[in-house]
């Protein structure tokens, strides 16, 4: 017998199943054939297959939709973000050219583009604006997002570089205005002003390079800006002498002292000790003649005083 003929009788065989219920009603017996249970096999099978097959094309489906959807939510957030960011930004610019103002600064380019504004949106602009009037933000393109991205990174690179200058400027101005020689070097009262006099001594008409402070002997002299000492000894006509160096142009005389407490060379705080008065030199009586020079220039010195708490004799 061949293997086909044993197939085709194995096909024939039959199976019976008896359903037996549990009362009076009599047994239900369902005969099959081998041959139709291969087939239902089989049909369940294809038809388990391909439900699967649907159900994962569906569920590829609703994945890429959410997909979308939470893609079209982030970039309304990115977008929404940027624009809060680029406000932001805005914000910081305003006060930067309201520092600027305080501080009477310009930037470079202000000082370039000076009464020529102009400005406009670009065409990139008004595209991102037609998108959102549109509620159509999340349409944004790759190209759109890097754009955005660059702009903002730009912008902010601007503004820490302005910042910058900014601090290095007020740090500038910090310490112009150490260097600045405007507080009074110690008590006492003016007995002759910066310009021209009578000469106390030679009694000659002269120029008064600048205050005569009279005080007791011994009273305290001060640095009146941050420096060092460019001269600590005797001269004639000043006696006792300090110069102090203060940059930015400024130096200051302190002479006809009776001692001197600072060195050559030494670097002096404003407020500093560094003297008492005497009478020194060549001097009618116990003063300090203080002296403020600008760009090797002798200048008055109460224009750089706030308050003159002494009377002129």
């Amino acid at each position: 017998m061949t293997f086909w003929n044993k197939a085709k009788k194995e096909l024939k065989r039959h199976f019976t199943v008896m359903l037996i219920p549990h009362n009076s009603i009599r047994p239900i017996r369902i005969t099959f054939s081998l041959s139709f249970i291969l087939f239902m096999v089989f049909m369940w099978s294809g038809f388990t297959v391909w439900s699967g097959y649907l159900a994962s094309r569906h569920i590829d489906y609703w994945r890429m939709q959410a997909d979308e959807k939470l893609m079209k939510l982030k970039l309304v957030f990115f977008a929404n973000q940027m624009k809060k960011s680029q406000q932001m930004l805005e914000q910081v610019r305003e006060n930067d050219e309201q520092l600027r103002s305080l501080l009477e600064m310009k930037s470079k380019k202000a000082i370039i583009e000076s009464n020529t504004g102009k400005g406009g949106p670009s065409k990139d602009d008004i595209k991102d604006l037609d998108l959102t009037l549109a509620d159509k933000i999340y349409e944004m393109s790759q190209q759109d997002i890097q754009r955005h991205t660059i702009a903002l990174q730009n912008e902010t690179k601007k503004r820490v570089e302005s910042f910058k200058e900014i601090m290095c400027n007020i740090q500038n101005q910090r310490i112009l205005y150490r260097a600045t020689p405007n507080i009074w070097p110690c008590l006492g009262h003016i007995t002759s002003t910066f310009g021209f006099r009578i000469h106390p001594v030679y009694c000659d008409n002269e120029f008064h390079s600048g205050l005569d402070i009279a005080g007791g002997n011994g009273t305290p002299v001060y640095a009146t800006a941050d420096g060092f000492v460019r001269l600590s000894d005797w001269q004639p006509g000043y006696g006792r002498l300090i110069i102090l160096d203060h940059g930015y142009g400024y130096r200051t005389y302190y002479g006809h002292l009776q001692k001197a407490m600072v060195k050559n060379g030494e670097k002096i705080r404003r407020g500093q000790l560094i003297a008492l008065m005497g009478s020194t030199g060549t001097s009618t009586g116990t003063h300090l003649h203080y002296e403020v020079q600008y760009c090797g220039n002798p200048v008055n010195p109460v224009k750089f005083l706030k308050k003159i708490y002494s009377r002129i004799n």
